[in-house]
C-alpha cells in the first residue's frame, strides 16, 4: 500500500486539468504498441482511493510510488487516454511507462475500488537505492502548492522537471491546506494558526512513519504563509516532551534547512491585503489583519520559532518587483519582512512578483540557480548533522523520561488552597483608584494561575526571609483586558494582604508621582524615594500593581521597592516586559470563546441567560467574536453598540468588517494590533457624529479635548477651575469649542450642557465615569484612537485648546486649598507636554502658549518636581527675552521663578546669578512714571526691588557669603518695612533671613531681636504649624543653642518642630531632616550624645536616598553626627566620618575650616601628633597665601591654638611660645571650643 501525506484541503472545482507532453522528461519516448520495459527508468501510477470527508488530498513528487492528487478521473498524458476507473472488475489499472514502449495492465485492488470520487497520479523515478531526503513543499495563502511551483504558459513543474532528474535521492512531498475559511470573515476560528500547525505537524509524522522515513533529513521550501505555518509548527514540534507526544518532536530534530521564499517574518503591508482578499467577499478577515506588519501574532511566532532557529541552515529569498492590482503597485512582502537581518543566514532576491517568485519556466529564470544550489547543497550536507543530532536527541530523551519518571515517584503534595487561611491580616491601605467593571467575565484559569503563582502568603513577621519580591507579568494586547483582571484580582484577594496599591506606569512621570502619594499617604513624605522606601520596610504582605508599564524604553525595575516580599503585579503591551517576572508570567490575548460569548451578550442584552432567543444569537456571536479576536474591550465595546440599537448583532459583523476595512488604510500609526477595539468604537463615534446636535457635536469636541488629557483622572472640576480662573481673560490665546466657551460662563445652564455631552459618551461607552471619585478615564486604546484619527492640523488645533484649558484651571494664586486638584493635573499636564514635543519641539511658540506653560511649571516646583519646572522655566525665560525682552515684567516673573527652583535643587551660585539678574532688570522698572523722577535707577526704592533683594539675601547665606547677605539682608528688610510695614509677609521673610545670617555671623542678640517679633506674628497670621511659623521656631531653637542660653527651651522648641514637619511634610521631607540635624546639636550641648548619634545615625540612609551623597544636606548631617560621636567619646568613629567629609569638600567651603580644626581636635584625642600638626600647617599656610581669613578671626585662632598644643604634647616648648607670640590673641581661650566642629546649618528655606 503507498504511503500518504495527507494536506487538509477542499479540492479545486475546476476542468480536468491536461498534462500535456511538455511537461514529460525528454527521455520518455511513446511508442504505437503501448508496451513496458521492465527495467523502466520512469514509471506512472494511476489509482483511485475512497475520498474522505473533509476533502484531503495526497499529494507527493517522487518517492516510493507516493500518490500526487489530481481533481480529475480523466488524466491525459502525451496524448495517451488512460481511464483510472475500472467500476466492472474492481480493479485500478496501472500504466507502465518505459523510455520507448508502454503497455497497460490492470492489477486487482479492492480497497481502492469502493466510492471511486478522486485519481491519483504518481510519478515515480527509480535510480536504484540511494539514501533519501524529504523535500517538504507548503504554498502560501494565495495559490495550490501545484499552482505555486507552475509556470503558466508552459506548464512547467520546476521541480520536477527540472531538479529532480538532478536529485534522484530527494523524496519532494507538497502540502495543501484549506484557505477559503482563512480569507472569509466570520467563519469563528479560533487560532487558525496553531490549528493548521497541528494538523500539518501531525500529518507529516505519520506519512513519515507510514513510508518508513521516521528520521530522514527534511529540507523544507516555504512560500508565503507557508513559512509561518513551517516556524509554527517547528516550535510546536520542540515542545512536544511527554512520552506519549514525542513522535512529533521527530520533525524538529529532523529538520535540516530551510529556505523561506517571500515568507512575512515581520508582516504584510495595509495595501497588500487587497491581493489576499476572497473576490466573493467585501472586507478583510481577522486572520489576514493578523499577518499585517507589527501584528501580536506574528511577534508570537517570531518569540517561538527564534529560539531554535539556531538549529537550521536558512535561506531567506524577497521579491524584487511590485505587484499589481486595481492600478496599485506594492510589494505583497517588502525585503525587510521577508529576508530580515538574522544571524548566520542567506538571502538573496528574485527578480519576480511575490507570486511569480517560484514559477522558473527555464533553468535561467532569476533565482532558479540560488535556489537549485542550496537546495542541492543542503540535501548533500543534511545526512551527517541529522545522524548526529538524533544521536544527542535519543540521550536527552532518555534523561527527560528519567526525569518524568522521578517526579511521579515524589510524594505528591496538594497545593490546597493558595492562600493560608490563618494568613489573613488586616487591610490597612488599599490605595487603589479604580473598581472593576460590573461585566467582567471570564479569565478563571488565569485568576487561578496568578494565584498558584504568588503561592502562599505566609503568616511571618519578617518577609524577607522567603527570598524576594513575587513577580507576576500579565502582557498582552492592548485590550484584552489586563487592567480588568487585576482589578478584580485585588477586590477579590484584598483580604489576603496588609495592603494593596495601584501605580499608573503609563510615564515614568506618572509612575513617579502615585510613589510619592504613597509616601504622602504613610506620612514619610510626598516624594517618590520615600514612597518606595517605605514599601521597602513594610513587613507584612502587600500587593503592588503596576499598569500600564508599555513603555519599552523605561526601566520598570525601578519601581520595585528595594526590600520585602511583596507580590508584584505588571501589565504591560510589551512582550519583553515578561523578563521581570520571578513567579511567571501570564500572556493576554482574546478571550476563551465561551467567556468572550457570554461578554459580548451580556453587554449586549440585558436579559441575556433567560431568552429563547440566547441559542441563535450565540451563534451569530461566535461569527462575530472571531472576527474581534476575541478581545475583550472590542466585544465589550460592540455589545454596548448593540445594547444601544446602533445596529443589531445580526448587522453589526458586516458593518463592522467595512468599517475596519476602510480604517486600516487610513492612519498608518494605528496599530494592527488595536485595529479591532478602534473599530468597535469608530462605529458608535461616526453615529453621534451624523446626528450634528448640540450635545452631540460638544460631545466630538470633548472627545478630541480628552485625547490630549491623560487617559485616567479626567475630573469635571477642570472645566470648573478653568471658568473660575478666567477673570482677566484668555491668557493663552487660543480659540475654544462652543461648549468650552459655555462652561466659562459659569452658570448652571452650561454647567448642565457639559454634563450632557459627556452623557452622550458615557452612553455610547466612548468614556467611563466612576462615580465615587467623579472622574472620568479612558482606555488607553481608545485613547490613541481618539487622538490619531485626526489630521495633523486638528491634533494641533485640539493640542492648543487642551493646553490652554489645564493653563486656566491653575489659580495664579496658588491657594492652599487647590493643592490637592492642581496635584491632580501632573499628568494631564505631562500627557499635553509629551505631545507638544512631537509637534512643536521649540515651544512655546506664542505669548499664549508661553503662558500656559508658566502654570505649568507653577504645579511642577509645588509638587516638588523641581528639574521639570527648572525644564520649563528656561524655555520661559528663552521665548520671553527673545519675543519680550530682558526687562519685561513677565521675563522677570519667569527669572524669579527659575530662581526659587535653583534654590530648592540646592544650586546656591546659579541662583545668585538669576536673583542678580532680577535685581538688575528691577532697576529698570517703576510702579509709576512718578517714582522714576523720584527714585531713578541708581537709587530704587520700590517694593518689588526689595523683595529680590531678600531672596538674594537667602541665596548667599546658602552660598556662605554671609558678610555680603548681611548688608543686603539689612538693606531689605529695611525697604520692605519702610513700604509695606511690619506685619506684611514679605517683611517677615526679609527679616528672617537677615536674621538667620546674623545668627551665624554670631551677632547672636540681633538675631533673637528680629526672630521673636518674626515667630508672633507668623503664628498669628498663618497659624502654629504653618511651614514658615515651623522655620522660625526652628531658627530660635538653634540660637538658643548656639548661645547655650535656654537649652532645655531650645530642645522643646526644636522637637515639636520636628514632630510638626513629620504630619505636615513627611518624615523624609527635607525640611523634617533638617531639624532632626537641629535637635541633634542641641541634643549634644546637653551631653546626651549617644541619643544625638542614634538619630543621625538611622537618617542617613534617608539622606542617601532623598538627597544623594553629594548634597550639601549630606554634609551637614555627617558633621553633626560626628560632632555626636566627639560628644559620646566615639573618636574612631568621629576621626573615620570627619575624614569622608574632608575627602568631598572643597577648601573653598565657607565651613571647611571649621571641620579640619574638628579633624586635628580628634587627633588631638587620639595622639597622631604628626598628623595634627601636619593639618595645622597647611591650614595655616593656606590662610596666609590665599587670605581666606584675617590672622585674628576666632577661627585662625583655634588652629594656632590646636598647633601650639600639639607642640607641647610633645615636648616643643619653644615653638609653642614662637606661635603664642605670632598669634596674641590665643590667650583669650578660644580654644575651648574645639569641640564645636559641626558646620553652620545649612538646608532648605521657604519661599
Amino acid at each position: 500500500m503507498a504511503s500518504r501525506f495527507a494536506g487538509s484541503m477542499v479540492p479545486y472545482a475546476r476542468e480536468p486539468r491536461k498534462i500535456c507532453s511538455s511537461v514529460v522528461p525528454q527521455s520518455l519516448k511513446w511508442n504505437r504498441n503501448n508496451s513496458i520495459k521492465r527495467d523502466s527508468a520512469f514509471a506512472l501510477k494511476i489509482c483511485s482511493r475512497r475520498s474522505t470527508p473533509n476533502g484531503r488530498w495526497l499529494s507527493s513528487l517522487g518517492g516510493d510510488w507516493q500518490p500526487f492528487a489530481l481533481a480529475s478521473s480523466i488524466l491525459f498524458f502525451a496524448g495517451v487516454r488512460v481511464d483510472a476507473h475500472n467500476n466492472e472488475s474492481n480493479t485500478v489499472t496501472y500504466a507502465m511507462l518505459a523510455a520507448n514502449s508502454c503497455r497497460i495492465e490492470q492489477v486487482p485492488d479492492n480497497q481502492a475500488a469502493q466510492d471511486h470520487e478522486e485519481s491519483v497520479m504518481v510519478f515515480h523515478a527509480k535510480y536504484g537505492t540511494l539514501e533519501k531526503r524529504s523535500i517538504v513543499f507548503l504554498p502560501g495563502l494565495l495559490e495550490s502548492a501545484l499552482d505555486t511551483l507552475t509556470e503558466a504558459s508552459t506548464g512547467v513543474v520546476w521541480i520536477r522537471d527540472f531538479f529532480l532528474p538532478h536529485s534522484p535521492q530527494s523524496r519532494i512531498l507538497t502540502y495543501d491546506y484549506e484557505k477559503r475559511a482563512l480569507l472569509r470573515p466570520g467563519t469563528g476560528i479560533v487560532d487558525p494558526l496553531l490549528s493548521l500547525a497541528t494538523t500539518f505537524l501531525g500529518e507529516l509524522v505519520a506519512e513519515r512513519s507510514w513510508a518508513g522515513a521516521f528520521n530522514r533529513p527534511i529540507v523544507f521550501l516555504c512560500h508565503g504563509f507557508g513559512g509561518l505555518l513551517l516556524e509554527r509548527a517547528l516550535a510546536l514540534s520542540y515542545s512536544r516532551l511527554g512520552k506519549s507526544t514525542e513522535r512529533l518532536r521527530s520533525i524538529y530534530v529532523s529538520t535540516y534547512a530551510i529556505l523561506f521564499v517571500g515568507t512575512p517574518h515581520q508582516g504584510m503591508p495595509k495595501s497588500a491585503l487587497r491581493f489576499a482578499r476572497d473576490p466573493d467577499i467585501s472586507g478583510s478577515s481577522q486572520f489576514m489583519i493578523s499577518l499585517l506588519i507589527g501584528s501580536e501574532m506574528l511577534t508570537e511566532v517570531a518569540d517561538q520559532f527564534m529560539p531554535i532557529m539556531k538549529q537550521y541552515r536558512v535561506f531567506n529569498f524577497w521579491e524584487e518587483l511590485e505587484s499589481e492590482i486595481d492600478d496599485t503597485k506594492t510589494y505583497i512582502v517588502d525585503r525587510d519582512s521577508a529576508a530580515p537581518h538574522w544571524a548566520d543566514t542567506e538571502q538573496c532576491g528574485i527578480r519576480a512578483t511575490h507570486l511569480e517568485m517560484m514559477k522558473f519556466c527555464t533553468t535561467r529564470a532569476s533565482g532558479y540557480t540560488v535556489m537549485r544550489e542550496a537546495l542541492t547543497r543542503y540535501i548533500k550536507s543534511a545526512p551527517t548533522t541529522i545522524e548526529t543530532r538524533w544521536f544527542h536527541e535519543r540521550e536527552f530523551l532518555d534523561a527527560e523520561h528519567r526525569r518524568q519518571a522521578e517526579e511521579l515517584l515524589k510524594p505528591h503534595l496538594g497545593l490546597g488552597s493558595t492562600f493560608d487561611k490563618g494568613a489573613e491580616h488586616t487591610l490597612e491601605y488599599y490605595l487603589v483608584s479604580h473598581h472593576s467593571s460590573v461585566q467582567f467575565t471570564g479569565r478563571k484559569q488565569q485568576a487561578q494561575e496568578l494565584k498558584e503563582n504568588f503561592g502562599r502568603l505566609l503568616n511571618s513577621p519578617n518577609l524577607r526571609t522567603r527570598g524576594g519580591h513575587k513577580i507576576v507579568v500579565v502582557y498582552g494586547l492592548g485590550g484584552s483586558g489586563k487592567t480588568q483582571f487585576c482589578l478584580r484580582y485585588a477586590e477579590e484577594n484584598r483580604v489576603n494582604y496588609w495592603g494593596v496599591f495601584w501605580i499608573d506606569a503609563s510615564t515614568r512621570e506618572n509612575a513617579e508621582l502615585g510613589f510619592s502619594k504613597l509616601g504622602e499617604v504613610a506620612g514619610k513624605g510626598s516624594s517618590f524615594l520615600a514612597g518606595k522606601h517605605w514599601l521597602s520596610q513594610c513587613h507584612k504582605p502587600w500587593l503592588l500593581i503596576i499598569d500600564n508599564a508599555d513603555d519599552p524604553e523605561m526601566e520598570i525595575s525601578d519601581f520595585f521597592p528595594v526590600e520585602g516580599s511583596g507580590h508584584i503585579l505588571i501589565t504591560s503591551r510589551n512582550p519583553r516586559a515578561k523578563f521581570y517576572a520571578t513567579a511567571g508570567e501570564i500572556r493576554f490575548c482574546g478571550m476563551d470563546p465561551e467567556e468572550g460569548i457570554n461578554l459580548l451578550l451580556k453587554s449586549a442584552y440585558t436579559q441575556y441567560g433567560s431568552s429563547s432567543q440566547d441559542q441563535p444569537r450565540e451563534q451569530l456571536a461566535r461569527s462575530l467574536g472571531a472576527e474581534l479576536g476575541y478581545l475583550a474591550l472590542a466585544l465589550s465595546q460592540a455589545g454596548a453598540t448593540i445594547r444601544r440599537n446602533i445596529y443589531t448583532l445580526e448587522q453589526y459583523l458586516r458593518v463592522y468588517v467595512g468599517y475596519r476595512d476602510r480604517l486600516l488604510p487610513k492612519s498608518m500609526s494605528i496599530s494592527v494590533n488595536n485595529t479591532n477595539a478602534i473599530t468597535t468604537w469608530e462605529i458608535p463615534f461616526q453615529k453621534i457624529k451624523k446626528h450634528m446636535s448640540v450635545e452631540n457635536k460638544d460631545a466630538v469636541d470633548l472627545m478630541h479635548l480628552f485625547a490630549f488629557l491623560h487617559f485616567d483622572g479626567i475630573h469635571e472640576a477642570i472645566f470648573r477651575s478653568s471658568a473660575a480662573n478666567s477673570v482677566d481673560g484668555d491668557v493663552t490665546g487660543v480659540v475654544y469649542p462652543d461648549i468650552i466657551l459655555s462652561s466659562l460662563q459659569r452658570t448652571e445652564v452650561a454647567q448642565a450642557r457639559l454634563r450632557q455631552a459627556l452623557g452622550v459618551l458615557t452612553d455610547h461607552s466612548l468614556i467611563d465615569f466612576d462615580p465615587d471619585t467623579r472622574r472620568y478615564s479612558q482606555h488607553p486604546v481608545v485613547h490613541r484612537w481618539a487622538r490619531d484619527r485626526l489630521d495633523q492640523e486638528e491634533q494641533l488645533s485640539s493640542l492648543n485648546c487642551t493646553v490652554g484649558l489645564l493653563a486656566r484651571s491653575i489659580s495664579p494664586y496658588l491657594e492652599a486649598s487647590g493643592r490637592t486638584f492642581r496635584r491632580s493635573l501632573v499628568p494631564h499636564m505631562e500627557s499635553c507636554l509629551q505631545k507638544l514635543e512631537n509637534f512643536a519641539p521649540s515651544f512655546p511658540s506664542t505669548v499664549g502658549s508661553a503662558n500656559s506653560i508658566e502654570r505649568f511649571a507653577w504645579v511642577y516646583a509645588e509638587c516638588g518636581l523641581w528639574k521639570k519646572a527648572k525644564t520649563l522655566q528656561k524655555r520661559l525665560i528663552d521665548f520671553r527675552t527673545r519675543y519680550l525682552g530682558g526687562k519685561h515684567e513677565d521675563t522677570i516673573r519667569a527669572r524669579y521663578s527659575l530662581g526659587q527652583t535653583y534654590w530648592n535643587l540646592f544650586d546656591p551660585r546659579s541662583t545668585i546669578e538669576e536673583q542678580r539678574r532680577v535685581i538688575a532688570a528691577r532697576r529698570w522698572i517703576w510702579p509709576s512714571w512718578f517714582a522714576y523722577y523720584i527714585n531713578p535707577p541708581w537709587m530704587p526704592d520700590f517694593i518689588s526691588y526689595y523683595a529680590a533683594l531678600s531672596d538674594l539675601t537667602l541665596a548667599l547665606w546658602l552660598a556662605g557669603m554671609r558678610n555680603m547677605s548681611k548688608v543686603i539682608g539689612m538693606r531689605a528688610s529695611a525697604g520692605l518695612l519702610k513700604l509695606l510695614g511690619p506685619d506684611d509677609p514679605k517683611t517677615l521673610n526679609a527679616m528672617f533671613n537677615l536674621a538667620r545670617t546674623l545668627l551665624h555671623l554670631r551677632e547672636w542678640d540681633r538675631a533673637h531681636d528680629l526672630l521673636i517679633p518674626v515667630l508672633r506674628k507668623r503664628k498669628q497670621f498663618f497659624g502654629p504649624n504653618h511651614p514658615d511659623t515651623l522655620m522660625a521656631r526652628n531658627e530660635l531653637g538653634v540660637l538658643y543653642c548656639e548661645r547655650r542660653q535656654n537649652l532645655a527651651i531650645a530642645e522643646r522648641l526644636v522637637t515639636n518642630v520636628l514632630e510638626a514637619r513629620k504630619v505636615v511634610l513627611g518624615e523624609e521631607h527635607a525640611y523634617t531632616l533638617w531639624s532632626v540635624n537641629d535637635l541633634s546639636k542641641i541634643l549634644c550641648e546637653r551631653g546626651k550624645g549617644l541619643e544625638a548619634a542614634k538619630m543621625l545615625e538611622d537618617i542617613i540612609p534617608v539622606v542617601t536616598r532623598t538627597l544623594g551623597e553629594e548634597h550639601v544636606g549630606m554634609t551637614m548631617t555627617k558633621g553633626n553626627l560626628a560632632k555626636a560621636y566627639v560628644s559620646s567619646g566615639r573618636w574612631t568613629e568621629a576621626e573615620q566620618m570627619l575624614s569622608q567629609i574632608l575627602k568631598s569638600m572643597p577648601t573653598d567651603h565657607p565651613d571647611w575650616v571649621r571641620i579640619i580644626s574638628g579633624y586635628v581636635f580628634v587627633q588631638i584625642q587620639l595622639r597622631q601628633w604628626r598628623d595634627a600638626e601636619k593639618n595645622c600647617m597647611d591650614v595655616l599656610e593656606l590662610i596666609r597665601r590665599k587670605k581666606l581669613l584675617a590672622k585674628d578671626n576666632p577661627r585662625t585662632i583655634v588652629i594656632a591654638e590646636q598647633l601650639a598644643n600639639v607642640y607641647l604634647a610633645t615636648g616643643r616648648h619653644v615653638e609653642a611660645e614662637t606661635l603664642r607670640t605670632e598669634f596674641r590673641a590665643m590667650h583669650k581661650g578660644l580654644a575651648d571650643k574645639l569641640y564645636r566642629i559641626v558646620p553652620e546649618g545649612v538646608g532648605l528655606q521657604s519661599r
